[in-house]
């Protein structure tokens, strides 16, 4: 492992538990990476949904949510950010009022709770939304993690994943929360306000233009709908990913002006305006399969 990748947000993991330094390099730069996106877009380098996006792909999660609960107005969390992952449209909102139970608003940061345990307790009953996804099957744990409480609110982060974790997964997980929180704690200010007003005026001006292309289908999914070439593909893909258009041009070997060229391009086959609203598009309308490699889209 490469010591410069050691830390994050001010972190060195390597403090961590080995299996998040020590072992196979594959998984734990997938991690690192997550972590690595998480802490630059609490800071302003990317839209916060493509930074969730980034940590729970590093973490191997289906889905994930950012949600805000104001302890006196409301009943139920606000969503601030959303990756709906494989999940799809399934995933409309968090589900941690679920997972913590009596202890959703008491729930100290910093503390891990997962569903799995509360399926145990014969006193806790399911919400409608939580029976759903669990009778699709697709999500078999969910695990929140609140990240910091004010007098007025609560922040929590809400991972979904296909399996159970074993003992030896919660306590990876376990290891990298401290820097999950410590990051969240530290972000830009006004980062949520931003994040949950970019959402909204993103869905409104959807849902207010009638001719805007309204997409039923994946952007890097297999059917290509929006006409990507294999170039427009491959910058659309490293963008989606959390790359800066700098970082883009490094590993396409090509300069900033080209991969800028390619953006207005799938700007305008996407009906998009900007950085920020091509990753709402591609994070908010996702399929079952995975995006297509570079060499399956068209020249």
């Amino acid at each position: 492992m490469y010591p410069a990748m050691m830390f994050f947000c001010g972190e060195d993991l390597s403090s961590r538990r080995p299996s998040l330094a020590n072992s196979s390099p594959a998984p734990d730069l997938r991690v690192l990476d997550g972590i690595a996106s998480w802490c630059g877009g609490l800071h302003g380098a990317m839209p916060l949904d493509a930074a969730l996006a980034s940590l729970a792909q590093g973490l191997g999660a289906r889905a994930a949510a950012i949600l805000r609960h104001h302890h006196r107005s409301e009943q139920t969390p606000r969503t601030v950010a959303l990756y709906a992952g494989r999940d799809g449209a399934h995933l409309t909102g968090g589900l941690a009022n679920d997972v913590l139970g009596y202890q959703f608003g008491r729930a100290r940061p910093g503390t891990v709770w997962f569903l799995s345990d509360m399926l145990a307790d014969s006193t806790w009953s399911a919400s409608r939304d939580l029976e759903t996804i669990l009778h699709r099957g697709a999500t078999q744990e969910i695990t929140v993690i609140p990240m910091s409480a004010t007098r007025q609110n609560v922040d929590y982060i809400e991972f979904h994943f296909a399996n159970q974790l074993t003992r030896s997964e919660q306590l990876d997980l376990e290891a990298l929360v401290p820097t999950i929180e410590r990051s969240w704690i530290g972000r830009k200010p006004g980062l949520v306000a931003e994040a949950m007003t970019d959402g909204r005026l993103l869905q409104a001006r959807s849902a207010n233009d009638p001719k805007r292309t309204q997409w039923d289908q994946a952007i890097l999914g297999m059917s290509n709908p929006a006409g990507l070439s294999r170039a427009e593909f491959r910058v659309c893909l490293l963008i989606s990913r959390g790359l800066s258009v700098k970082a883009v041009s490094e590993e396409l070997g090509l300069s900033d002006n080209t991969v800028r060229s390619h953006l207005r391009a799938i700007y305008a086959k996407t009906d998009t305006s900007s950085l920020p609203e091509l990753l709402y598009l591609i994070l908010s309308v996702t399929e079952d399969t995975e995006p297509q490699t570079y060499g399956a889209q068209r020249a």
